[in-house]
């Protein structure tokens, strides 16, 4: 025993990481109707929003894995030889799993060692999180250490991202039909931000989807205040969308060849598959 291994939740979209990882992945439920499919395994980005496409009265839903999922989980890498775990997580004020394996660690701490690191974020910038912690590890670094690490990167970094189309908000009870039919009236595209504080806020509502990415483009601009700055794309089921706000950011910012990172299932079910955004991590 005594080796290490990261662990991340599917939310953070390693699944579609092209480059090798051995991160193991704790898979959160999407159900389409009465079936449940574990997301990145059973349900993939492209599969899921394909669906979205052509059933547009379909509610997806999400469901966080339950302690015994969780401590099932670790058995099974214990069983294999790991007992030490370095855990980064979806943000505790996102979804419930955080703490699920918070209560699963205290569960199992007299035969192995599950530290919880909360990213305070969502997407892809979350996977980068696990993807430090993983080549630290594997550095040879403590675990206080790699808390150090990514408490300074988590001050640092944020999510800017457009909504095009206001119904999965409204059908997953994230905003009132009466706010819903006000927005669709004027062709509101609300720009949405994830804090430091993990929390996913509105800052700005604009009527037409090419400002809002415009909007976007300024927005981080003024988050990176002329420090340098790593920058991925976002994006749900909308290659148009995505080919223009890869242009928008070509033309206002300069920015070019960014990873394009598929927001998974889990995460889908909440927005839709009418989502892009930015990711950035000052350096």
């Amino acid at each position: 025993m005594g080796k290490r291994i990261v662990v991340d939740t599917s939310t953070g979209g390693l699944d579609y990481y092209p480059f090798h990882h051995d991160i193991k992945i704790l898979r959160i439920k999407v159900f389409i109707e009465d079936q449940g499919y574990l997301d990145g395994s059973e349900l993939k980005a492209d599969e899921f929003y394909s669906i979205l496409r052509e059933r547009p009265e379909l509610i997806p839903r999400t469901s966080q894995p339950s302690i015994g999922d969780v401590i099932e989980f670790f058995e099974n890498l214990y069983q294999e030889g790991y007992d030490e775990f370095y855990v980064t997580t979806i943000s505790s004020k996102l979804s419930g799993t955080h703490n699920v394996i918070k209560l699963a660690s205290e569960e199992l701490k007299d035969k192995m060692n599950i530290h919880v690191f909360d990213t305070l974020t969502v997407c892809f910038s979350e996977g980068l999180f696990a993807l430090d912690a993983e080549k630290m590890v594997k550095e040879g670094k403590t675990f206080a250490e790699i808390d150090q690490h990514l408490e300074e990167k988590r001050k640092h970094n944020t999510i800017f991202f457009a909504v095009d189309s206001l119904s999965y908000l409204v059908k997953n009870g994230r905003l009132s039909n009466a706010q819903a039919f006000v927005g669709k009236l004027l062709k509101i595209k609300p720009i949405l931000q994830v804090q430091e504080t993990g929390h996913i806020v509105s800052i700005e509502k604009i009527r037409n989807i090419k400002n809002a990415l415009s909007s976007i483009a300024s927005k981080v601009n003024a988050y990176a205040n002329g420090r340098p700055f790593d920058a991925y794309i976002l994006y749900t089921g909308n290659p148009k969308l995505k080919a223009h706000f890869i242009e928008t950011l070509k033309t206002e910012l300069g920015l070019e060849n960014l990873y394009e990172a598929p927001s998974t299932p889990v995460v889908g079910a909440h927005i839709g598959p009418d989502v892009i955004g930015v990711g950035i991590f000052l350096k």
